[in-house]
C-alpha cells in the first residue's frame, strides 16, 4: 500500500507519473485519448485532463468553465476497494462495477456518467487510466 493518502495531492502526482510512464498507456492512448474525464470520490471531484494518452493536469474541484466528456462516480469505500491490489469482484473493473450500479441497482459500486459515445470511443485507454490508479496506489503492483 502506498504511504500517501488515497486521492491526496501527492497521490494524484504519483498517479500522473504512473500514467505518463506506462508503456501500455502509450500504446492505447497515443494520438487518440485526448478527452478529459472526471473521477468523483464521495463529495470530491477531480478533473483528469488527457492529451494524446498522457495526463496533462489534475484539477481538484473543477469549475464551471472546465470541460469533460465523461466520468466515474462512487463513494469513497467503492474507490478504496477499486484501488486495492486485489480488489473484490465487481469493483475490480469499471464495466463490471458500472453494470452492478446501473443495471442491478446495487450500492457500493462505481458508475460511469456522461457521453456514452465518448466513453466507448475511449474505453480501452480510459480503462487503462483507471486501472493505473491501482498501480499508483500499490507502489507499482497491480
Amino acid at each position: 500500500m502506498n504511504d500517501t493518502e488515497f486521492a491526496s495531492h501527492e497521490w494524484w502526482e504519483n498517479y500522473k507519473e504512473t500514467v505518463n510512464s506506462d508503456p501500455e498507456m502509450q500504446v492505447r492512448g497515443h494520438d487518440k485519448f485526448s478527452d478529459n474525464f472526471y473521477v468523483e470520490i464521495g463529495e470530491e471531484r477531480f478533473l483528469i485532463q488527457m492529451q494524446n494518452g498522457t495526463v496533462q493536469e489534475i484539477l481538484p474541484n473543477p469549475a464551471l468553465n472546465n470541460r469533460w466528456s465523461f466520468g466515474v462516480e462512487g463513494d469513497r469505500e467503492a474507490w478504496e476497494e477499486f484501488v486495492q491490489e486485489t480488489p473484490p469482484a465487481f469493483n475490480h473493473e469499471i464495466v463490471a462495477s458500472h453494470y452492478r450500479s446501473a443495471v442491478r441497482n446495487e450500492d457500493g459500486h462505481l458508475m460511469m456518467r456522461g457521453d456514452n459515445k465518448k466513453i466507448f470511443q475511449n474505453l480501452r485507454p480510459f480503462q487503462r487510466a483507471l486501472d493505473l490508479m491501482r498501480v499508483a496506489n500499490n507502489n507499482g503492483g497491480s
